[in-house]
């Protein structure tokens, strides 16, 4: 990677490692476990900072010291004894609990100020999910367990490798990570074994104990390197170096010609903005979403007001085809005009393929979208399935030359989220209820009406355009009628006079019979390339899907155990297909580049 990343876009090296295992080990073990964990996260903290130092990634991350956290529910056993090991390490301690810390200290009576100790270094780095006991019990341990696995890199996991207590135990916990393609470093909690490196479950497979270090160093080089492209114009070094293109006139043709063609004289009124959590993590997002953001809006104005102005030059040069006709005297000056236009044509083209406006507005509205989408998924401790949405590890494992060139989208992503700070608070009783009804508002509430308008807008478009370009058709097809007439009234009627006078009427003709045609074309081709009945009908379903999930959501019970991540649930399965429908838009308009001829 060549350059040096602007301020608004470079990353923090960051990792995030987890732990699970047993609250019970043979004092014996001890020693042992304290040594393998110190091993492991030094060597994490010191190898990730000399990849970050390293070029060519050295202008991709901001200077300063490696952003390490350490995720720790702090039950007795292998869950403090990692803290330990990670604030001798120089990690952030990140604790969530099952419970309120009140409610959670009734499991550990005995050791409840060594509890209180951990917590109070974890500052405000705590999270108390809305578990409950009795029933909900296990379901609660199995919650933050799985909130650990959704929020960490790495699974640090003390383990006597046996079936553990089921649901939420330390087996299942293990299980859980394996199924969701997190790596995990198996310590053994009862004998003096070698570290082993998992990635399928050992029943199923041996674990890898001899080449257990050059596995992870292999899985930090992926995750703090990008992946390469071997492509002459990397797409990862231009985004770092971008900065907001200037906003002229020319880019806004496209939005000022459809919402002419929709029927609106204005744009649509700015909606109110909804109310914001006090929340770094929220901040966070969005401080990235917004650049990201007016990025896509700016190339996807170059692109689409670009192949607006292809069709309007393209007709305008027929039209001063057409008008050399039987115009001696002017031709050099006509001639020159056509020869202008084809070079704007030229141009326009060559600055969109040279500058990559179609494949920035493409990249750079996904990426936006995964900002906006975990943004509301974080404060419920939930996290974008981002190997679902786009390939990342198997393809990082392809050669350089055929990986796609937008992969640096899905690992730019991943970076950021492995920076982000973490949900703090509680997600129980009033504090919960707040947090939902904000949510709703930002990410379902105006994402509906976003969809609504265009709706209504596309399908206005698209009908006004069709419209005009048949009344056009139809304008060339009468006066094709009248020319007809009038050559077979000047050709079989021996009237010279009224020939003399029919002959400037058929040249009349004859220019608009040219003219027509390519303005009904140029309509034709505008409204096709826009694709405005598929995007109609893309947000009439996106549209009925937010109303969907905002009546189910409304219908929960917040006060019953786990609310919060039955919200997370419904959350993550409306972001997906939120991203599916970015994921088909970009598929639809992949291969709609604009080009010569």
């Amino acid at each position: 990677m060549t350059g040096v990343a602007s301020s608004t876009h470079r990353l923090i090296p960051a990792f995030r490692v987890g732990i699970t295992g047993t609250r019970r080990i043979d004092p014996a073990a001890l020693p042992v476990l304290q040594a393998q964990l110190a091993a492991i996260l030094s060597h994490i903290r010191t190898y990730i900072a000399a990849l970050a130092r390293t070029m060519p990634v050295a202008g991709l991350y901001a200077d300063g010291p490696v952003l390490l956290r350490f995720l720790s529910p702090l039950a007795e056993g292998a869950d403090r004894l990692g803290a330990e090991a990670a604030l001798a390490e120089g990690y952030q301690l990140e604790v969530p609990l099952p419970f309120a810390a009140a409610d959670y200290e009734a499991d550990f009576p005995d050791t409840v100020e060594a509890f209180r100790t951990l917590l109070a270094k974890a500052g405000p780095h705590v999270l108390e999910l809305d578990g409950g006991r009795g029933d909900e019990e296990s379901a609660s341990y199995e919650a933050v367990g799985r909130y650990v696995i959704r929020n960490c890199d790495l699974l640090i996991a003390i383990w006597d490798g046996g079936k553990g207590n089921g649901r939420g135990g330390t087996a299942d916990i293990v299980h859980y990570a394996l199924r969701h393609s997190l790596p995990v470093w198996w310590l053994h909690a009862g004998a003096a074994e070698e570290p082993a490196w998992l990635e399928h479950h050992p029943r199923h497979v041996p674990p890898d104990r001899g080449s257990a270090l050059a596995k992870l160093d292999d899985y930090l080089r992926q995750t703090i390197i990008p992946p390469a492209t071997l492509d002459a114009t990397d797409p990862l070094a231009n985004y770092l170096a971008e900065t907001p293109p200037p906003d002229r006139f020319i880019w806004s043709i496209y939005r000022r010609v459809m919402r002419l063609a929709a029927g609106r004289g204005t744009p649509h009124k700015a909606p109110p903005v909804p109310p914001q959590p006090a929340s770094d993590a929220w901040a966070y997002w969005q401080a990235h979403y917004q650049p990201i953001d007016a990025l896509a809006i700016a190339y996807g104005n170059r692109y689409r007001s670009s192949y607006i102005l292809v069709f309007f030059l393209a007709a305008l040069v027929v039209g001063f085809t057409a008008a050399s006709i039987g115009i001696g005297s002017a031709a050099l000056f006509i001639t020159i005009c056509e020869l202008l236009g084809l070079a704007s044509i030229f141009i326009i083209v060559h600055l969109n393929v040279r500058r990559h406006w179609h494949e920035r507005l493409i990249t750079y509205r996904l990426l936006a979208e995964l900002c906006r989408k975990q943004q509301a998924l974080t404060m419920f401790g939930w996290s974008l399935k981002i190997q679902a949405t786009l390939p990342l590890r198997s393809e990082m494992d392809m050669a350089p030359a055929t990986l796609p060139r937008d992969i640096w989208v899905a690992w730019y992503f991943n970076a950021l989220a492995r920076a982000a700070p973490l949900a703090q608070g509680s997600l129980s009783g009033s504090h919960l209820g707040n947090l939902f009804d904000i949510i709703c508002a930002n990410l379902i509430t105006g994402q509906a009406t976003y969809h609504a308008n265009r709706t209504r807008d596309s399908e206005n478009a698209a009908h006004h355009l069709g419209k005009l370009g048949r009344v056009f058709f139809y304008a060339t097809v009468v006066m094709v009628l009248i020319k007809f007439g009038l050559e077979l009234q000047t050709t079989y009627l021996n009237q010279p006079q009224k020939g003399e006078d029919t002959s400037a009427l058929v040249t009349l003709l004859r220019f608009l019979l040219t003219v027509t045609p390519a303005i009904s074309a140029a309509l034709v081709g505008i409204r096709g390339y826009s694709e405005l009945e598929l995007l109609a009908d893309q947000s009439a379903q996106m549209e009925r899907l937010m109303q969907r999930t905002e009546s189910k959501l409304r219908h929960l019970n917040l006060s019953v155990p786990l609310a919060s991540q039955t919200i997370g649930a419904e959350l993550l399965a409306l972001t997906e297909a939120m991203m599916q429908d970015i994921k088909g838009w970009a598929q639809l308009f992949r291969i709609k580049a604009v080009e010569p001829g």
